[in-house]
């Protein structure tokens, strides 16, 4: 029987690990824990998070001192080495491809047998303890409190923002991520200890869990404490609703134990009327309607706390609560719930590093304050910075549907992939960051048989898919850009923008995850883009178009401006093929010419005449063009040598005139050079054809343009005299590559391939709105609320 005596309580805390200068999670909890002075301080499945407990007391003054105490010590330990702690059920930033779980086997085992469930937890919770010894009195006392868990729930609830940064939606996604656990629920359906110890017994046994810890229900009598937890809530940035939760749940435990050993029946609903209400206030947190499981109806959220609080005055008041637990209740009323104030902080500036400050500052206790506003655009539903001139970017486009991806997130991944380059074939830390972030979305990527480049599916197991492309590899080109998040690798950069290909693909694979597509999608990552033949071919030997019906693929375009999207029917790149002419002869002295090859005066005549002989061989209209690059030849002015080369790029429109050039070339050769005693070796590598897109993939593609970017900012293409290994795909399959305005406007546009190539990155979000677009088809944008842009002003 309860006492007068008020109930001792306790509180265990899951802190995330945040990097100081990058705000995104920092796995350094080893570390961490080493500095820290007692055993209160525990790890926990991801290296990024730890647990402190506290100590138990009856006093909830001294509760929170403890509380307060701790939390201070490990931000000032997690200070010396550059990471800070929040306590939040999630923080933004927070990449499931950048979780590292840590090393006991019990952990490795759990991911081992979870797989993404475990991938995903960079979530924390908060767990009140209040002292219960009897298990019997615990297991009832649970049942008994289960329908009053939305309402804690709805208090704590700090996770608005899944882990790739974008709105969830919801107050508290980290208690969607827990019900998706085997052995979860509100309550154990038991009631005697010895019923729920057999049930959990049957689920060890049955190997869906590996020990009792593993039965997550939101209340359950503690594993190794003689006590009840609650297991539902949010970790709480404010230290004042923690407080609050811990007293309004020793409060029910009191209630509920006074009402079990009087006899009397405690409110009694379905399970399923309990989870509805959970779900309920994991959506809505304290700003909307909650459950009232009695009636049941929705009722405001205020209206619900309040009822709560004054029908546990007695059980407050008896343990010298109630003017406390009132005045905490009317201020979380008042101030809403964490999940609402971080959306007003991602709302001042559009900058998901100001909701990671606010959740450090209020986990230590600090007063926070917004930064200023700034002139702002609005951008997939959210406002950033931007500079006021006439980018076309400027437009305000609506948001990608019920899920959208963040910009920030989209430019740290791109400035990572920047900062780190790869040449062809090398991109093994390319591939695994995107390989880790594709599992993190519960999809399953096949890695091409190299090590580098990968693919894999979203969406229903439909009969064809459509593919959309992205090229992971960086160019031997120096970058002279002077930026910040400049190549790290020297000799080595990203000059051609595929750092932007690669992370609007993964921007649509992120929302796509989310929201599946009517049909299965095939998203190909692929290597060797900046090669010959190129890496194409070795995505397409991997099985990358089987049961694909069409492709589609981005490329930057700096002579396009930002917030402009361009295509065209018909060729939109040229082939290409290198020309190496290697040469020999007798040499000698200039002063006796007659008596060598004379080699110099040979090149020159391949030099020149092979060019004009080709423009008279071959239609005008396939713009055949022949350049050299290279002419390597002699050493003195005074000394005919005997040996040179030449190395040029031989491109052309046609596919045709392509597939026929070799022999028209060698023969030219042959009869430029008969004249003169010179012997010629030509190696010619036949290099990928043309980008023909094909007529209905066009149209198809500009119908997704113009619902990503609004038909007055499509733009009519003009031919490249480029290559791009894309043709491949086209040989299999029919296509289209479109081109995406990287221009920023104002300053001289930066060439692809050269060392100071730089694009305005406000693109990004243009790229993935038009995978999106070509994902889901035109007509369900429009159902998922992404109607057309009608202009780009400002």
């Amino acid at each position: 029987m309860p006492g007068h005596s008020p109930r001792k309580v306790g509180v265990e805390e899951e802190f995330h690990l945040v990097d100081l200068k990058t705000r995104r999670l920092a796995p350094r909890a080893p570390e961490l824990l080493l500095r820290l002075p007692d055993e209160v301080h525990v790890g926990e499945l991801q290296r990024c998070v730890v647990e402190v407990n506290s100590g138990v007391y009856t006093d909830l003054a001294e509760l929170r001192s403890d509380l307060d105490r701790h939390r201070k010590l490990l931000a000032a330990a997690g200070s010396a080495l550059g990471v800070g702690v929040v306590a939040a059920g999630a923080v933004p930033l927070a990449l499931p491809t950048e979780v590292e779980v840590a090393g006991p086997p019990r952990s490795q085992r759990m991911l081992a047998d979870y797989q993404q469930l475990a991938r995903e937890q960079s979530t924390c919770g908060t767990q009140v303890h209040v002292d219960l010894e009897n298990r019997d009195d615990a297991v009832r006392v649970a049942t008994r409190i289960a329908p009053y868990l939305p309402v804690l729930l709805a208090l704590s609830a700090s996770s608005p923002f899944s882990a790739d940064g974008a709105d969830s939606g919801y107050a508290s996604v980290r208690s969607l991520l827990w019900r998706r656990r085997p052995s979860s629920g509100p309550a154990a359906p038991a009631s005697s200890s010895a019923e729920y110890d057999s049930m959990v017994d049957d689920l060890v046994s049955s190997g869906v869990i590996g020990d009792p810890g593993m039965a997550y229900f939101d209340v359950r009598p503690a594993v190794k404490l003689p006590t009840l937890e609650l297991r539902v809530c949010d970790s709480c940035p404010q230290l004042d609703t923690v407080l609050l939760v811990a007293a309004l749940f020793r409060a029910l435990v009191e209630r509920e134990m006074t009402g079990l050993y009087a006899g009397t029946e405690g409110v009694e609903i379905a399970q399923t009327l309990t989870r509805a209400a959970l779900w309920r206030a994991a959506r809505s947190g304290l700003e909307a309607d909650l459950v009232d499981v009695t009636v049941p109806e929705p009722r405001p959220a205020a209206d619900i706390v309040d009822h709560l609080v004054r029908s546990l005055r007695p059980q407050l008041e008896e343990a010298g609560d109630w003017a406390l637990v009132s005045e905490l209740a009317a201020d979380a009323l008042a101030r809403g719930t964490s999940a609402a104030r971080q959306r007003r902080a991602l709302d001042r500036r559009g900058r998901l590093p100001d909701v990671v400050d606010l959740l450090l500052a209020e986990t230590v206790g600090h007063e926070t304050t917004l930064p200023e506003t700034e002139k702002m655009i609005r951008t997939g539903g959210r406002r950033v910075t931007g500079p006021q001139h006439r980018i076309r970017h400027g437009r305000p486009p609506h948001p990608i549907g019920p899920t959208s991806i963040d910009e920030q997130l989209l430019i740290a991944w791109r400035r990572d992939f920047h900062a780190n380059p790869e040449l062809s074939f090398e991109e093994h830390r390319t591939t695994d960051v995107v390989r880790r972030h594709l599992l993190g979305l519960g999809l399953a990527p096949v890695v091409l048989a190299g090590g580098t480049g990968l693919w894999c599916d979203v969406g229903p197991p439909t009969d064809d898919a459509v593919a959309l492309r992205a090229d992971l590899d960086a160019l031997p080109v120096s970058e002279a850009t002077g930026l910040p998040y400049a190549s790290t690798i020297p000799g080595v950069s990203h000059a051609c923008g595929h750092d932007a290909h690669t992370t609007m693909l993964m921007g649509a694979a992120t929302v796509l995850a989310a929201t599946p597509p009517p049909h299965r999608v095939r998203l190909i990552f692929q290597p060797g883009e900046e090669t010959s033949p190129g890496g194409s071919l070795n995505a397409i030997e991997s099985g990358a178009l089987e049961g694909v019906s069409r492709i589609f693929a981005l490329h930057c375009d700096p002579q396009l401006e930002v917030g402009s999207l361009a295509t065209r029917t018909g060729p939109i790149t040229s082939s290409n093929a290198s020309v190496t002419v290697r040469l020999w002869s007798a040499g000698g002295h200039t002063a006796r010419p007659h008596l060598t090859g004379d080699l110099i005066h040979a090149t020159a005549v391949l030099v020149t005449g092979l060019a004009s002989v080709l423009d008279r061989r071959i239609d005008a209209r396939t713009a055949t063009v022949l350049t050299w690059g290279k002419v390597d030849a002699g050493k003195v002015g005074n000394s005919v040598p005997e040996a040179g080369e030449l190395v040029g790029t031989l491109r052309s429109a046609s596919r045709e005139t392509w597939a026929t050039l070799e022999p028209i070339v060698e023969r030219t050769i042959g009869e430029l050079l008969a004249p003169y005693d010179v012997r010629y070796e030509l190696a010619y590598q036949q290099g990928v054809p043309p980008v023909v897109n094909d007529r209905d993939c066009s149209a198809e593609l500009r119908e997704a343009i113009a619902s990503a970017v609004g038909p007055e900012n499509l733009a009519e293409a003009q031919q490249s005299s480029g290559g791009e290994d894309f043709a491949w795909y086209l040989e299999h399959v029919p296509g289209a590559l479109g081109r995406l305005g990287v221009w920023d406007g104002t300053n001289d546009p930066h060439e692809l391939h050269q060392p100071d190539f730089d694009l305005d990155e406000r693109a990004l979000l243009h790229g993935v709105r038009t995978f999106l677009a070509l994902a889901r088809g035109n007509r369900q944008m429009r159902e998922l609320g992404v109607p057309r842009p009608t202009s780009h002003s400002h």
